[in-house]
């Protein structure tokens, strides 16, 4: 289940009417701030800031590796759909 309110997708100005990014469901499943998830990936906010604003979202490798590395740790229920990018009809 998403844990991620309209109100926090207003405030990093994301298209709600389009589908989530990959960071953007990773970030939501989480559910804690960007500082606080960027912190436990070992990255900078920044660059997690970009990424969830960016339009494609899109999660490298390395990346990818971490958040499954936190989320089994932290026990967040992480699947391989949440990194990847929606399928276009």
């Amino acid at each position: 289940m998403l844990r991620i309110s309209h109100h926090d997708l207003d405030l990093l100005k994301v298209d709600t009417k389009q589908n989530l990014t990959p960071w953007q469901k990773v970030y939501a499943k989480f559910g804690m701030s960007p500082s606080q998830l960027a912190r436990a990936l070992g990255r900078h906010r920044s660059k997690l800031s970009r990424a969830l604003k960016d339009k494609k979202g899109l999660i490298s490798g390395r990346d990818q590796e971490l958040i499954f590395k936190v989320a089994r740790e932290l026990q967040v229920p992480i699947t391989a759909q949440d990194v990847t990018p929606a399928a276009h009809d």
